[in-house]
């Protein structure tokens, strides 16, 4: 049950930023006046009547992270000319403190906020918004509010009420699983209880294309905007329906909420931030995805399958199930848990696993994405503790290791369901466990990071706690060999030479699309020393052959590309010059010292004893 807003609001269709708010009358609540008709050029202006304060200084801020995103992106950057008035109309005096914080002395007699906005969409200035966290102004087509970019908050005040009072074009609905409280032709308010749950609600402001799908506890809104109609609402509808109804059974036969909105933008720009995903909800998801053409339709859908399965299931972990971490999040100074292996990794594996339970793929396919995620995590540090990394994926030291949450993360999930499925003879699974532990804490009551593990293991067994410790915790490698072919999965290493590069460490930069280096390892590697390559150089061409992220993999040798001790390696990079430019500069050197890497082949056996048979139909139901 929300909380019931205090309203006192003067609703006006159309406004402008001079005196025309002067008699709203200011209270208890922050009151938004937004004109979507006055965007231009990716800017958006915006006014705030502001609550009454008593104190002579407030701080007002933007967030540097939200939930989900795992990244800081500091949303203070995108605001400008941000000024403060009394009611009277007289400017307040309003100090910059750092990328996300603006004091602003006189609060006694504050009224009225204003300020520009910047989209984050396209913008090329700084580190690149990941697009289902950032906001888009394009008027005539769309308005994406990621709610975190568009509205503020004041320190101390956080669980203040917001009302939102939004002027759009004739035409333009505003889909969201935020409560309306007015609906027109030209004007839109929207209320919500407090700032968090302001920004776990996005909005898409546009000409609808939608569809609903209807349970009898949920009702289900699906908002599309696809700039060449190749994909609409409709095509997804019966997809999500399918999905829905799934993990709906997969979950006791009922949706964990009473509303949920999916989101979908198809992108038909060049320019952005180089990836395509989405970010989770309490009662919604957002998508952003490349537009395609009718033809393509099919691939897309398939595609979305799998995402929109894990960004739904986060609506059990760690919407309803988190550590204190997440459950006191601080926008502006966050702290990290400890447990990514289970909000990112665990959701990950459900969302293949209740597809493959549901019948909605195959057990080969099934066994196509374990494949896939093993040899994905194998380009990562295997040896690093899960919990370390998780706890410390905001540093520059880490943060390339954080998308193994998708890969490493999802076999930890594989590993744990078929171990307690076996420890209690098939009679509790991982889901059940996270079932338990809802029970005890849920969505307002959080758990404690350091014993997560040790909760975990008195609701299932010891040898659980053990692998916990073992190899989530520490920097054990996990067998998956042994514990896959429990449940029939065949697990074929097929070895490979290698150059021994000895820790060095590749990332994306989102700017250039191309992969750089971010860490040369250790002092010793005879091979990187000879080669002169430097952090922050660019990857171009080795031996000749462009670089991309689909290649990356095979660049230091591969199952195809055959390199042994001896072989004379030219590597093109692209060095950063001052200014912002780069140099191109080949580097040369001979390999001194090769390894032994692994490629992963997952197939399905059919040749069981009893015990795989009992456990494989306990994990599969059939």
């Amino acid at each position: 049950m929300y909380r019931s807003l205090i309203y006192s609001i003067l609703i006006i269709s159309l406004f402008s930023f001079s005196n025309s708010y002067s008699q709203t009358t200011q209270n208890e609540n922050y009151q938004y006046y937004i004109d979507l008709n006055k965007s231009e050029n990716g800017k958006l202006p915006v006014e705030l009547i502001t609550p009454d304060f008593s104190s002579s200084t407030v701080l007002f801020r933007f967030p540097a992270m939200v939930p989900g995103t795992y990244k800081i992106y500091d949303f203070g950057r995108f605001v400008s000319d941000l000024k403060a008035f009394d009611e009277s109309g007289n400017e307040l005096s309003v100090s910059k403190q750092d990328e996300n914080t603006w004091e602003i002395s006189g609060a006694e007699s504050l009224y009225k906020i204003t300020y520009m906005l910047k989209q984050t969409f396209g913008d090329t200035t700084g580190k690149s918004v990941f697009e289902p966290v950032g906001t888009s102004f394009e008027p005539g087509k769309i308005f994406v509010f990621n709610n975190q970019g568009i509205f503020g908050y004041f320190d101390g005040y956080i669980e203040n009420d917001y009302v939102l009072n939004i002027t759009k074009p004739e035409g333009f609905y505003g889909s969201t699983s935020l409560d309306a409280f007015e609906r027109t032709n030209t004007l839109e308010v929207f209320n919500s209880p407090d700032y968090a749950f302001l920004v776990d609600n996005p909005i898409f402001f546009n000409v609808p294309d939608t569809a609903s799908i209807i349970f009898p506890e949920a009702k289900v809104l699906i908002s599309v905007y696809s700039p060449g109609k190749g994909i609409t609402a409709k095509d997804i509808q019966e997809k999500d329906k399918e999905l829905l109804e799934g993990i709906r059974n997969f979950l006791g036969g009922k949706l964990p909420t009473d509303r949920y909105t999916f989101l979908y933008y198809f992108s038909d720009s060049k320019t952005g931030s180089g990836s395509y995903g989405a970010l989770e909800h309490n009662n919604s998801s957002l998508y952003f995805f490349p537009d395609v053409p009718v033809q393509a339709k099919s691939f897309m859908l398939s595609q979305l399958q799998s995402t929109t399965a894990h960004e739904f299931y986060h609506v059990v972990t760690p919407l309803n199930l988190h550590s204190e971490e997440i459950g006191f999040f601080d926008f502006n100074n966050p702290v990290m848990s400890q447990h990514l292996w289970l909000y990112e990794g665990v959701t990950e594996y459900n969302a293949d696993y209740i597809q493959l339970v549901e019948g909605l793929i195959t057990p080969e396919e099934y066994a196509t994405a374990i494949q896939q995620k093993l040899n994905g995590a194998s380009r990562f540090n295997d040896t690093l503790p899960f919990t370390f990394m998780s706890k410390n994926a905001l540093t520059p030291e880490y943060e390339e290791q954080y998308l193994n949450v998708y890969l490493k993360g999802a076999l930890i999930g594989m590993c744990l369901d078929i171990l307690i499925r076996e420890e209690s003879n098939g009679k509790q699974s991982l889901q059940d466990v996270i079932n338990s532990l809802i029970q005890k804490y849920g969505k307002d009551n959080p758990f404690k990071d350091d014993e997560l593990f040790g909760e975990i293991e008195a609701l299932t067994s010891p040898k659980i706690g053990e692998f916990l410790n073992t190899y989530v915790g520490g920097p054990s490698k996990i067998p998956y060999e042994d514990i896959f072919a429990k449940v029939g999965f065949k697990i074929e290493k097929i070895p490979y030479e290698a150059v021994n590069t000895s820790g060095v460490a590749m990332g994306f930069n989102q700017d250039t699309y191309r992969l750089k280096i971010v860490n040369t390892g250790p002092a010793g590697n005879k091979f990187v020393e000879d080669l002169g390559i430097k952090v922050g150089d660019e990857m171009v061409s080795v031996n000749g052959v462009a670089i991309t992220f689909q290649n990356a993999r095979g660049i230091f040798g591969s199952q195809k590309n055959k390199i042994k001790k001896g072989d004379e390696m030219v590597i093109e990079v692209a060095r950063p010059k001052a200014g912002g430019d780069y140099e191109n500069i080949k580097l040369k050197a001979t390999i001194t010292e090769t390894k032994t890497n692994y490629d992963f082949k997952v197939d399905v056996n059919e040749n069981l004893n009893d015990n795989q048979k009992m456990l494989k139909q306990a994990w599969m139901g059939k």
